[in-house]
């Protein structure tokens, strides 16, 4: 399709109505164009006729169905059940006409391509796949190249923001973020800016604790902004960044608006991981075992290991004969993974220099510091574990020592506050033996280093060892290592020494395997086709009070009589198994006021399986959906139907008034 009849609005093509000319009518460009729209009608002719044969294989590329979503809480969408019951509109193709150089379809939205953002802990990335290529071959996507200076190209950016001093606007992001504060620096106007990183880590709240959109992040030098801020600029920039490099490779222009509703959907890291290995061709192997996880037959279970820079995510996937996977095993993760490393280097700096003089050296002297933490990030990750001399092998040579850099200010702080050089200082201290100084540098030994893993490597394997027993090892035919972390030899030593029969796969493309799964998740939105919950769900209702058994502070006064309100209403319990897109328990409600005009639904999770009320400390609100009572004569006997739908990462929730047949719906995001 030529360049100049497409118009790109918010990643899709947008449509407008023209009237329809005859050619002897048209000047010689409109002839032109009455030419292409003759094809484009043809196509789109092939493409019903198709549709109405029930041959999917003869819908345009691309083409996609409308989607009207309502807005979470009190936005309704009633629909008449005798009209239309599925929860999601759908508009028909009418003909197409262009105009003006562009195309347009009355109520049809083209999706060129899906695009995936992955915001981590510590590095963040994109990629796109575009529809032709995934229907030849799904794993075929495009990510995007990083580098800065020196560094290695990578298919991540560091997890960085510089923000300017008024709060809201992005100065620059990833190596670009780094490399401008230190300019900053070296001209002392840094003072002011915002610098983030690893701010992700935020997020990571116990069940029961609060995320709210009020909630503050503190930056390296301890200035405070408001988290949604950070976020939706760290989200802006990759989505912009992406646009951009879409328009280079295929001459289209955007718009600058962000990600529409209903163009947004959230796949869960180990799931998309999975996804995208098992699409694999069953002749490329994805590490040095040579094990094939798109070779695994139905019934075959794995497990996923999602460790990241600061969560570490487990589940259990088994293949089902059509291909697509069942979850067996709730996912579940912690706060342990490699950003402990860095918790622990950091304060064995502060062992060695003293908190006073680490704390002026970061804030004073910031260029250097960054420098010490770009060094230390690339030490890191070669760190190996010792090596052990198996029988009928040479032992290999191992690195002693893992030497740095030693910032010159560092140096020049610690002895204007001590009084002594540091050097003499670290000869005299616990460490000599292990920590020596020469040359400007500071050279580590290795069992140093090594240490500096224990803390995050006990914690994750004591996760594995409660989320996996070991009656069910025996049933578990690999273990697919993916996340930046996952890369460290140190991590992968200790899966293998925990689990000596089982095949560790760690995939080459580990680091951005979530980005490529997230694509075809996009897709093929059905690729997980059973889920187990982590939550219990359900709804605030009223019940009868019975004196005794309920709390006297929950009594209301209703048309039904004495109430206790606040009550958690279950329809589904945490550990079941659902089938995604399919409704759970319907349960009815009734009105408890004759004049009611409405009744509001509000959704909770709870980690019980039996909670009481909603108002409990571990119960958590998710959204609420408000039902209209058109024509209410007061009967409270009328009946509403509410049921749950678990679809993709979304919960529908729908509810039938009985009454008049009009259906309620709307779409709840929650991750738990």
């Amino acid at each position: 399709m030529d360049e100049d009849i497409l118009d790109l609005s918010a990643g899709s093509l947008i449509v407008e109505t023209q009237p329809d000319l005859k050619l002897g009518e048209m000047p010689r460009k409109s002839r032109k164009n009455a030419v292409r729209r003759d094809k484009v009608r043809d196509r789109y002719r092939r493409m019903r006729e198709g549709r109405k044969q029930g041959r999917d294989e003869a819908r345009p590329t691309g083409v996609t169905s409308l989607k009207y979503k309502p807005q979470p809480c009190t936005d309704i969408n009633s629909n008449k059940k005798d009209k239309d019951t599925n929860s999601e509109s759908v508009m028909e193709v009418y003909e197409p006409f262009i105009s003006d150089g562009s195309i347009s379809l009355i109520g049809r939205v083209i999706d060129l391509l899906v695009g995936s953002i992955d915001i981590g802990t510590t590095y963040s990335g994109w990629a796109i796949s575009f529809p032709h290529e995934f229907e030849s071959d799904p794993t075929k996507v495009y990510v995007k190249k990083w580098h800065s200076g020196d560094t290695p190209i990578s298919e991540k950016t560091p997890t960085v923001l510089l923000i300017k001093p008024d709060g809201t606007t992005l100065e620059a992001f990833g190596y670009d973020a780094e490399n401008r504060y230190k300019e900053l620096i070296d001209k002392g106007e840094h003072k002011h800016y915002y610098y983030f990183q690893k701010f992700k880590m935020k997020l990571h709240k116990q069940h029961g604790e609060n995320i709210s959109l009020d909630m503050t992040l503190q930056d390296e030098m301890g200035r405070m902004l408001p988290a949604i801020n950070v976020f939706s600029l760290a989200i802006k920039f990759l989505v912009d960044d992406m646009h951009r490099e879409v328009k280079d490779k295929i001459s289209i222009e955007r718009s600058k608006a962000g990600i529409a509703a209903n163009k947004l959907s959230i796949a869960f890291e180990p799931e998309a991981a999975s996804i995208y290995y098992r699409n694999l061709s069953v002749d490329e192997h994805v590490d040095t075992i040579g094990v094939s996880i798109a070779s695994f037959s139905a019934g075959t279970k794995y497990m996923v290991l999602d460790a990241g820079g600061g969560i570490i995510d487990i589940t259990l996937h088994e293949v089902q004969t059509t291909g697509t996977l069942k979850e067996i095993k709730a996912a579940s993760g912690g706060a342990f993974g490699g950003t402990l490393v860095d918790e622990a280097f950091e304060q064995l700096l502060i062992d060695i220099v003293g908190e006073n003089v680490y704390s002026e050296f970061k804030h004073n002297k910031t260029g250097d510091w960054l420098d010490l933490w770009r060094e230390f990030e690339n030490k890191k990750r070669n760190v190996s574990p010792k090596c052990s001399k198996t029988k009928g092998q040479q032992k290999k040579l191992e690195h002693k020592k893992v030497e740095m850099k030693i910032p010159f200010s560092l140096c020049q702080i610690y002895e204007r506050i001590n009084l002594k050089s540091l050097e003499k200082a670290v000869e005299s201290s616990e460490y000599c033996e292990n920590i020596h100084f020469a040359g400007g540098k500071i050279s580590f030994g290795i069992e140093v280093f090594r240490n500096l893993f224990n803390k995050s490597l006990s914690k994750i394997i004591q996760h594995i060892e409660d989320f996996l027993p070991k009656q069910a090892v025996c049933h578990i035919r690999a273990i697919l290592m993916v996340g930046g972390f996952s890369e460290s030899p140190m991590l992968k030593k200790e899966v293998e020494l925990l689990f000596p029969s089982i095949d560790v796969i760690i995939p080459a493309e580990a680091s951005s395997s979530i980005m490529r799964g997230a694509l075809i998740f996009g897709h093929i939105p059905k690729s997980i086709s059973e889920r187990v919950l982590k939550y219990t769900y359900g709804v605030g209702t009223c019940r009868e009070f019975v004196k005794d058994k309920h709390p006297e502070s929950k009594l209301i006064k209703t048309d039904t009589g004495p109430c206790c309100k606040d009550v958690f209403s279950k329809h589904i319990e945490r550990d079941k198994v659902v089938k995604v897109g399919e409704p759970q328990v319907i349960l009815s409600y009734f009105p408890v006021y004759r004049h009611q005009t409405f009744i509001l639904f509000q959704v909770f999770a709870s980690k019980h399986k039996d909670p009481l009320y909603t108002d409990d400390d571990d119960c958590k609100y998710v959204g609420e959906m408000s039902v209209m009572l058109p024509d209410h004569d007061g009967d409270l006997r009328r009946k509403v139907k509410l049921s749950f739908t678990f679809s993709g990462t979304e919960i529908k929730v729908t509810a039938e008034d009985e009454k008049t047949g009009n259906e309620t719906k709307t779409s709840l995001n929650f991750l738990g």
